[in-house]
């Protein structure tokens, strides 16, 4: 025997009364005056469900369902003999339930599968809602649908496989295909441009689209211990002078007016007094602020010149010298809380990062300094859960702000760069890709 099921989602519970329903967040659905039909629909919804026909024996019951199905409460399973073979879960309100009738179909180049605790779950970015593969040979059917397929040639009972694509056609996972095994998303100038992993990104750091908590949950609160604030020193460091800035200062204004990308290096190489200027200006510490749980700050925080989300300041900076008056060339990390460079082993990785950088901004030399962005992953995902590596870019962009109007107003030649390697880096670094690695890469020359 097989057929769907109807059931709560696991994260809906019934309300004590026996009259609504009620989902985290404050969703709620209740029922002003429940009859013992409605009431006993309701158990049975929590209670593991059962298939349309024996939940709804009237139109009362069917419309009850329909205002269920809206919240996006409603999971569908696929049983065979009473073994659930495979589940739909909403993700969002705008879920809605497809059925698959007859023709050819292929799996979505968005759709994606993981490892959910012990199950595997297949996703789409385009859909909303989740299918959990509970049973190995819809597996196996889900990798044929890499090549159109039709509810025939999946090699399944017939009723089996339209109930098989009627799921993942509602996640999103699949689409009918047209002769050649084009979808609509191949032909949709919408959506032909975007790539896997960015729309992916996109949907999953952002709310809407999924399940999952967002924000700072503290998930690793009395488990992993945070990240200190400042980064452990590492070697012996060499101190930058204090700041001198220009005579005169350009206005704010004009500074941002001024404010251009310049790929070449000009004549005169940067002096360590501009370095030490410029770093100061964009990255030193001003200040620690240690653990304060009774303020929801259960980690140490950072003040610095630019702002950083949560004060966790995650981005470390190093520097690959090619040329700058008073510094010997060499690869450098800044230790911001000592205003001061830290002298790393020089291989030829690092000189690989300048070239690299060169290539990349269509100049003939490598710039005097390359600054390469390193973030501290852990310092965010400690706190923030679902938007840490979102979060991480968008303080990229704003240290990129930064570097430019300090140099601009330094009279020093800035360009941020769009590409770097980082294998390139992990070998100059010695650091691990899942630990420390690079997020963004800036020129800087005098």
């Amino acid at each position: 025997m097989i057929g769907l099921t109807l059931a709560l989602k696991p994260s809906v519970r019934l309300l004590e009364d026996a009259a609504g329903l009620e989902e985290p967040g404050g969703r709620r659905l209740r029922l002003s005056a429940a009859g013992p039909d409605q009431r006993a629909f309701l158990r049975a919804l929590a209670a593991g469900g059962s298939t349309e026909e024996a939940l709804c024996a009237s139109l009362e019951l069917r419309y009850l369902l329909a205002l269920v199905e809206k919240e996006g409460w409603i999971c569908h399973s696929l049983t065979q003999v009473g073994r659930v073979l495979a589940t739909l879960e909403p993700l969002a309100r705008e879920f809605r339930f497809q059925r698959a009738g007859e023709g050819t179909w292929r799996l979505s180049r968005f759709a994606w599968i993981r490892r959910l605790e012990g199950e595997a779950v297949l996703e789409s970015p385009l859909g909303f809602g989740r299918v959990l593969l509970r049973d190995p040979e819809l597996l196996e059917r889900v990798g044929r649908l890499c090549l159109p397929q039709t509810p025939d040639s999946l090699d399944l009972p017939p009723a089996l496989a339209r109930a098989f694509l009627s799921l993942l056609l509602s996640a999103g996972a699949v689409a009918p295909c047209a002769a050649g095994g084009q979808l609509p998303e191949d032909r949709d100038p919408v959506l032909r441009p975007w790539e896997f992993h960015d729309l992916l990104f996109h949907s999953r750091s952002r709310q809407g689209r999924h399940t999952e908590p967002v924000g700072g949950t503290f998930r690793f609160l009395g488990d992993l211990a945070p990240l200190p604030g400042l980064k452990p020193g590492q070697r012996p460091g060499i101190p930058l002078p204090e700041p001198t800035l220009p005579r005169e200062v350009p206005p704010f204004f004009s500074v941002l007016d001024a404010r251009r990308s310049v790929r070449a290096p000009r004549r005169d190489p940067i002096t360590l007094a501009q370095l030490g200027t410029f770093l100061h200006y964009v990255a030193r510490v001003r200040g620690l602020l240690p653990p304060d749980p009774g303020a929801g700050r259960a980690y140490e925080a950072v003040s610095g010149p630019c702002p950083g989300g949560g004060g966790l300041h995650e981005i470390e900076l190093y520097l690959t010298v090619s040329r700058c008056a008073g510094l010997e060339p060499g690869f450098y990390h800044y230790a911001a809380g000592a205003h001061a460079l830290e002298r790393w082993p020089d291989p030829e990785a690092a000189g690989q990062l300048s070239r690299h950088a060169a290539a990349a901004m269509g100049s003939p030399s490598a710039p005097d300094i390359l600054f390469t962005l390193a973030a501290r992953f852990q310092r965010v995902a400690w706190k923030y859960q679902t938007l840490a590596y979102a979060l991480i870019l968008k303080n990229t962009g704003v240290l990129y702000q930064q570097m430019y109007l300090v140099a601009t107003a330094l009279g020093l030649a800035p360009c941020a760069i769009g590409t770097g390697d980082t294998q390139v880096f992990a070998r100059a670094s010695g650091l691990g890709f899942t630990q420390e690695s690079s997020v963004g890469e800036f020129a800087l020359s005098g």
